[in-house]
């Protein structure tokens, strides 16, 4: 059983059913300098979702005066990036919290971040948890950085439909000592199917393309960067390493595979998520067209479902998804904060650890694993501007 077949015929696919939605005129504006101008059809979406959020606000909690606000990495300044890396940086300087005894890999605080993410992955991916956990997940991060290492900003986002045609235009890519770094060295390699550990199916696969990479990245404040566990989605999985928790110390690799992105990760499809008509249609939506394609096409270390934190990127990654939900939600607050679709598992499959618990749907009172002794409900991992989250995408 393979996950949503071959990249590249999804692509295409995408590519297709993107045709279904007119991008519309165009919008210049001082925000969007370089790469594909946002159009209209997407710009009254957001309009409509920030008149919404700002007037739902009261005098207390969270109000106009503490609303954090949340801007592509590309509208950010050089001062903001650096910041930003430093503390990542710095995260990475810091010990872990967690009890090493779980995962002996985890050697930093980031890894407390990837470990939960990888002893979650199978019930919070292609379930009614994909949003809710990995808002709340983003906003832990967005948290350690401010409050453990100083950052004064607040969590960016990868503004892939800017870019879709060519992603080392963008800022996060370019290289510089302010992006994420580019892509891997170039090493000859081809496509290949990874299994996917802890289902019921046993050798459940994912197929991964090959890309233009597939190497150490080269460039960038990342070059030199050390990442401790996984990976854990492999062409064969070790009985004796399932997870990937052992110390495997590595270089960060990447594998842009630009099918991903051309025509996939563009205006027309992110304005298609956003008119979803349903929590259901904006899930498969966000699944089908962007989640799957966006980590595909960073590919390598982000690629991998479990360890996918392991680029730091992920968390811009994440933080496009976050924002095109809460643009969705933006349009009916009222019916749309809490709407939830989904099993509580990856596809509704069962467990390898829990072979006889039927498929049944995910629901707001569950509880989700957030990691270091929290279990909120998922319903608190709903809102932007309620349940200790005050924040507004621009």
């Amino acid at each position: 059983m393979h996950l949503l077949g071959n990249p590249v015929v999804l692509a295409a696919c995408a590519a297709l059913l993107s045709q279904s939605v007119l991008a519309g005129p165009v919008i210049r504006d001082s925000n969007h300098l370089a790469g594909i101008p946002k159009p209209h059809d997407f710009k009254k979406f957001e309009d409509t979702y920030q008149k919404n959020i700002k007037k739902s606000l009261g005098n207390h909690g969270c109000t106009k005066k503490t609303l954090a606000v949340r801007k592509s990495w590309d509208d950010i300044d050089d001062s903001t990036r650096s910041d930003y890396i430093r503390a990542v940086h710095c995260l990475a300087s810091k010990p872990p919290k967690m009890d090493r005894s779980l995962a002996r890999g985890a050697v930093n605080r980031l890894d407390d971040f990837t470990y939960i993410h990888i002893n979650q992955t199978n019930i919070i991916h292609q379930s009614g948890y994909l949003l809710p956990w990995h808002r709340l997940f983003l906003w832990q991060m967005e948290q350690a950085l401010r409050d453990e290492c100083g950052y004064k900003g607040y969590l960016p986002y990868w503004d892939n439909a800017r870019f879709s045609e060519d992603q080392s235009k963008s800022k996060v890519f370019d290289g510089s000592m302010t992006s994420f770094g580019g892509n891997g060295a170039f090493v000859p390699h081809g496509p290949r199917k990874v299994i996917l550990p802890g289902l019921v199916i046993a050798n459940f696969s994912l197929p991964k393309p090959a890309g233009t990479g597939g190497g150490c990245i080269t460039d960038g404040p990342f070059k030199n960067f050390t990442i401790s566990m996984g990976p854990v989605a492999k062409e064969v999985i070790d009985p004796a390493n399932k997870y990937g928790y052992e110390p495997n110390p590595r270089c960060l690799s990447r594998d842009f595979f630009d099918p991903a992105s051309k025509g996939v990760l563009n205006w027309a499809n992110a304005t298609k998520i956003v008119a979803s008509g349903t929590i259901k249609q904006l899930r498969n939506n966000i699944e089908d067209l962007w989640h799957l394609n966006s980590h595909t096409f960073v590919g390598l270390e982000a690629a991998d479902p479990f360890s996918t934190p392991n680029d730091p990127v992920f968390y811009l990654l994440h933080a496009q998804i976050d924002r095109l939900w809460a643009i969705w939600q933006g349009q009916d607050l009222e019916n749309r904060t809490y709407a939830i679709d989904g099993n509580r598992t990856f596809l509704g499959l069962a467990l390898d650890y829990a072979p006889n618990v039927p498929r049944s749907l995910a629901t707001i009172e569950d509880l989700m694993d957030m990691g270091l002794g929290w279990h909120p409900k998922t319903k608190e991992g709903m809102p932007t501007t309620d349940d200790g989250r005050c924040y507004i995408y621009e």
